[in-house]
């Protein structure tokens, strides 16, 4: 038996041709691949359609199996009395691992224990619909099918405008309400927060959860985050200790129950929350889905649902579980050909189905993702749930109508007396970004001072006096200075092109290489990554962008390295505009913005440092400082301030008084201290405050003709020292004092330092 699309979208379809679709699919898995970074998928544009009375069949389904799901839940973790039947398997139940016994007795608070479930299903050629499998451990899915949803709408619009569907949104709405509606106590907003996994191997994954909390309202949290005391369960938050504010009332996991409490569960990989289980049983945190939720995946009971539904439901099971390893006599769904044809084929398909708890009961979201099943490659399909033509409904979920926005999103009126909960900001959230502004501001400067440097050293290799090989030197043993990639230049020969390539070449691919600029964004995707549910998702593509352009850097057809690391430079920009206009002012912001200024001072010293730190001839100083002043960005201010050509002297004093130069060491500083005074603290830290002041009193007494002239007792032939080698190594030291006392304050000490001063995660 095979689906007919509805004709309009058929017809939309055809007027696509076989081209069309193909870039659609193209175009549509390269979205989804630059915002979950992974390899592209393989997407079919073509959608399956399901209309109102068969999504009413599937919906009413899925319902009535978890109220049974709910309810065996309850009894084999209460009073267990379904163990003493005939109709349950007992014996394989209770040799399950996923049997939690610590777990019995938990209580639940509403009228369900059970918060989502997703469904596995496919239909069968005589029409029915039957479930694979059920994911009531850990639910997924809602991340996923929006994105699928979101890409194909955007490479495949025209077929989009052909039927109206019912939109996904308004069910999260519907569901924030309700969990709201649950964790209300004492007169006040319940707290949710959702676990993941912080350092989850599958990026799919780590997107689909940080999704699904975003869509909900709630922030995202580590093990690490959560601590337990007097039966509760509070956030680790930065810079203070948890007080009876900061208790968490509602605790969405989404890592299997074994990994949660090592106390009543035994040790676990990731650590988990010691005493979460005795948590949940006073009562004051709801663990959802609740302690041991797998054993309802148990295959033997799977079996033999039909007849525990009609024993505890006293109904007939609508959905049915398929005939194990039964994969021919399914119905088939338009679908692109997987061997590259031009015609439509029919490939049977499983569709994944999210249901969550609502106030009154459960609600099915209204599509979800399809996977094609067959020996063809696996295909992603958007799953549409078209509106009835006529509907005596006034504001049905996707239609227009007073109230809704023509996207089909229902516009609820405020209602009065709800309680807002204060936004969680935890420690490794907070560290995180903290992190992500120093990674940042990392790749940057190396992008600039690799392509100013390259620039450079063009030009002076076409030169042979010494004044173009002391500058070349100068310039390309700083890259190995700022960067810590020693011994990098400073043991190859800077006048051999072909030891000056190789270096090069590791230091933008070598993601092994700390330091490097492929390390440095390693770093940074992987931060932004554990960020999603803060960070504007306009981010992704240009994340996927800078790593497209770092991994053909050095390829045999990659582009000339400067142009590349222009591209670099430029997706550095867009992401910190991004950034800036989607981020909100809060705590995080700040976080970020101390992140990146300190980086950005340690990194413009470093430069100094290397480059001007030693005297050399008047004329390899002018060249050295010209490209000092292009890495900073800080040409057109000097000649507008000096109209004189490039010294070493003037373009220090610049740097180091123009607050007004985003480059410049004071502005930093300015920054600096303004940021931290609004980090939220009952009393100024002493610890905080100390470094800052110290490195700003330091750095204020700087006159730059002292601290340019070679240092006392020193040589003032070409390459004598100057005290600038000594002050800028002062300098650095405070400003890692200053990054460890913010980690020990908000964050987490530091396991280890590197050259950077900082730990690299």
């Amino acid at each position: 038996m095979s689906i007919a699309p509805p004709q309009a979208l058929a017809e939309a379809l055809t007027a696509l041709g076989p081209r069309g679709r193909r870039r659609a699919a193209t175009s549509a898995a390269a979205m989804i691949a630059a915002d979950v970074s992974v390899a592209p998928p393989v997407v079919d544009p073509v959608p399956v359609v399901l209309p109102p009375e068969e999504w009413e069949t599937i919906s009413a389904g899925l319902i009535q199996r978890v109220r049974l799901l709910d309810a065996l839940y309850a009894d084999l973790y209460g009073p267990r009395t379904m163990l003493g039947t005939d109709v349950a398997p007992t014996s394989e139940l209770l040799q399950d691992p996923a049997y939690l016994r610590s777990a019995i007795g938990i209580p639940a608070r509403g009228n369900h224990h059970l918060f989502a479930l997703t469904s596995t299903l496919t239909r069968t050629d005589e029409g029915s619909w039957v479930v694979l499998e059920d994911s009531v451990d850990v639910p997924d899915g809602a991340g996923i099918a929006l994105e699928v949803r979101r890409a194909l709408s955007r490479c495949a619009p025209t077929l989009y405008r052909t039927t109206a569907l019912r939109r996904l949104h308004p069910f999260f709405d519907t569901v924030r309400s309700a969990l709201h509606h649950r964790t209300r106590t004492d007169g006040r907003a319940g707290r949710t927060v959702v676990l993941t996994d912080d350092d989850v191997e599958d990026p799919l994954r780590a997107f689909d959860d940080s999704w699904f909390a975003n869509l909900l309202g709630a922030p995202v949290v580590s093990a690490g985050d959560l601590r337990t005391g007097s039966g509760t369960l509070t956030l680790r938050l930065p810079g203070a200790d948890a007080d009876p504010g900061d208790a968490v009332d509602a605790l969405i996991r989404l890592l299997p129950s074994e990994l949660l409490d090592p106390l009543d569960l035994g040790p676990t990989p990731l650590g988990g929350v010691t005493g979460l289980i005795e948590a949940a049983r006073c009562g004051d945190v709801e663990v959802l889905n609740p302690f041991g939720a797998g054993l309802l995946e148990n295959p033997a009971l799977r079996e033999a649902l039909p007849d525990l539904c009609r024993q505890i439901l006293h109904e007939d099971l609508q959905l049915r579980p398929a005939a194990p390893g039964a994969q021919n006599g399914r119905t088939g769904w338009p679908s692109l050909d997987p061997d590259g044809g031009d015609e439509l084929v029919e490939r049977p398909v499983r569709l994944r189905v999210l249901v969550v708890a609502s106030e009154d009961g459960f609600e099915v979201l209204p599509g979800g993702v399809a996977l094609t099943d067959d020996e063809g490659p696996e295909a992603l399909k958007d799953v549409w749930v078209t509106v009835p033509e006529t509907s005596a409904l006034p504001a049905a979920p996707g239609e227009e109508a007073p109230g809704s926005d023509p996207a089909g999103r229902a516009l609820t009126a405020v209602t009065r007396g709800v309680l807002t909960a204060y936004p969680a900001m935890t420690r490794s959230i907070g560290s995180d970004l903290f992190w992500f502004g120093r990674y940042l501001e990392r790749v940057d400067s190396t992008a600039r001072l690799l392509r100013t440097v390259l620039d450079t050293s063009n030009d002076l290799g076409s030169e042979h006096g010494p004044t173009a090989r002391t500058a070349q030197a100068v310039l390309l043993g700083a890259v190995t200075d700022v960067t810590t990639t020693y011994p990098g230049f400073l043991s190859r020969d800077p006048h051999d092109p072909e030891d000056v390539h190789t270096e090069v070449t590791s230091l933008l691919t070598d993601v092994g290489r700390p330091g490097s600029l492929a390390q440095s964004y390693a770093s940074l995707a992987h931060t932004t990554r554990t960020l999603r549910d803060l960070i504007s998702e306009d981010i992704w593509p240009v994340i996927a962008r800078m790593r497209g352009r770092i991994h053909t850097l050095a390829g045999p057809d990659s582009p000339p390295l400067e142009r590349g690391l222009t591209d670099i430079v430029d997706g550095c920009l867009t992401l910190s505009g991004a950034v800036a206009d989607s981020m909100p002012r809060n705590l995080g912001w700040d976080l970020t913005e101390i992140g990146r200024k300190i980086e950005r001072t340690m990194g413009l010293l470093a430069l100094l440092r290397a480059t001007l730190g030693r005297r050399r001839s008047r004329a390899a100083e002018a060249r050295i400082a010209g490209a000092v002043a292009v890495i900073t960005e800080s040409g057109a201010s000097y000649r507008r301030s000096y109209h004189a050509a490039v010294q070493s002297e003037l373009l220090l004093e610049l740097l180091l008084t123009d607050t007004t130069l985003p480059r410049s060491i004071a502005f930093q500083l300015e920054r600096l201290h303004s940021t931290l005074d609004r980090l939220p603290e009952l009393d100024p830290s002493p610890e905080l405050r100390a470094p800052l002041t110290a490195l700003r009193g330091r750095i204020g007494a700087w006159e730059p003709r002292e601290l340019l002239r070679p240092a006392d007792g020193a040589d003032a032939s070409d390459g004598a020292p100057t005290a600038l080698l000594e002050e800028a190594d002062a300098a650095i030291a405070t400003l890692r004092e200053l990054a460890s006392a913010l980690e020990n304050r908000f964050f987490r000490p530091s396991e280890s330092t590197s050259g950077w001063g900082v730990d690299d995660v």
